[in-house]
């Protein structure tokens, strides 16, 4: 008999009894409880293990830096604009993973040359690795920075407030300068305009004699009714001196005369006869010249109404590039950690010692199980060849 089948032969017969109507569990207890050694080991040498892992991991600090999106800036900030209509939190949160934010950062805490290389997308790989960006429910935006060094996170998270203020800079200063830029031609063309409408207002005034439309109109109507009026009183003049004298009479040819003269006047007054400038006008030119009059008025003022509109948005553009602010506001800058956020050293020990409790009691449970193939007939010889081709005769 090979000492393999003796050594078999003395080996413990606790196990396990199975039944038709399934395992006992009084006996597959007592079975672990004979193997206490085994399970002890693995649940000693795994938990120091654990503990001895646990306590190589480098501590990890996180600082936070906290800005609100403004609102109520949308007409005067471009940026603001942007922002009126879209969800601004998730705006900011694209803005600062984005390639131009995440640069100006790394430029800031010179990370570059922290990481000892020239590429830019290797230092944003590292950074994206150590950042996280998070809106509350109150439109608040976090930065999150983790990292071995207190100082660094907090260093990295207010770079990423500056960085971000950079770049909404630069936006800023690109869209008021083109804005600026439109209403500065927008309004020339207009003065343009204003002064060709000037220029035609002038000649209409030159060529009806209107400076004073209702003015002038009032005088020219006034006066025919006044020359009206002189005639009709010379003529009942002359009707009263006709009844006594002659038309040989020097008075009678005298009122003759003044009648005469004055409806060569009318005549002249309602036909439209040439009036001096800024005189009163011909009675049949008045519809005419009030309508030239008015349409080369109107056009001026509609001129001077744009060229006012643009020159107050041409002003306001011009301030918003001077004195352009920031469509958000810094709630926190970030600060130096003072306690670690990871790892927590005592939950993961209190789960180390949980999970060495368990794999001692797999430990335990396999070797019943190694050990009832091992009395197994069907399985003890295929056992024992495995055991020679690893361990040999």
């Amino acid at each position: 008999m090979s000492k393999d089948h003796q050594n078999e032969e003395h080996l413990p017969q606790v196990g396990i009894d199975v039944h038709e109507e399934g395992i006992d569990l009084f006996a597959l207890g007592i079975a672990v409880l004979s193997e206490w050694r085994i399970s002890a080991t693995a649940f000693v040498v795994i938990s120091v293990v654990c503990i001895l892992y646990i306590f190589s991991l480098k501590s990890q600090y996180v600082a936070t830096a906290t800005f609100l999106p403004q609102e109520g800036h949308a007409q005067s900030d471009p940026i603001a604009a942007l922002f009126s209509s879209h969800d601004a939190g998730a705006l900011y949160i694209g803005l600062l993973s984005s390639r131009s934010v995440q640069d100006a950062t790394i430029d800031h805490i010179q990370l570059l040359q922290q990481l000892n290389t020239n590429s830019y997308e290797t230092a944003r790989a590292v950074l994206s690795s150590k950042s996280r960006f998070s809106e509350a429910g109150n439109s608040i935006i976090t930065i999150s920075i983790r990292d071995r060094d207190a100082q660094a996170a907090a260093k990295i998270a207010n770079a990423y407030l500056d960085g971000l203020q950079e770049s909404e800079d630069r936006m800023s200063l690109l869209q008021t300068t083109d804005t600026r830029s439109f209403f500065e031609r927008q309004l020339q063309e207009q003065k343009d305009e204003l002064a060709k409408a000037e220029d035609n207002l002038e000649k209409t005034q030159k060529q009806t004699g209107l400076i004073e439309p209702g003015t002038q109109t009032q005088m020219s109507l006034s006066s025919i009714a006044s020359t009206r009026t002189q005639i009709n009183t010379l003529q009942a003049q002359l009707a009263s001196l006709l009844e006594s004298e002659t038309e040989q009479n020097p008075q009678v040819q005298r009122l003759r005369s003044q009648i005469a003269e004055l409806q060569a006047e009318e005549a002249t007054m309602e036909a439209g006869g040439s009036s001096p400038f800024g005189a009163s006008l011909s009675a049949e030119r008045v519809p005419q010249n009030n309508l030239d009059y008015a349409r080369a008025e109107r056009e001026v003022k509609y001129h001077e109404a744009l060229v006012t509109s643009l020159a107050n948005q041409f002003e306001a553009a011009r301030l918003s590039e001077d004195f352009g602010r920031a469509a958000f506001r810094v709630v926190d800058r970030a600060v130096v950690p003072e306690h670690t956020s990871w790892p927590e050293r005592k939950p993961l020990i209190y789960f180390s010692f949980i999970f060495a409790a368990f794999m001692g009691l797999v430990a335990a449970i396999a070797k019943l199980f190694y050990n009832r193939l091992k009395r197994d007939p069907k399985y003890r010889t295929n056992l024992i060849a495995l055991r020679r081709v690893f361990g040999g005769e």
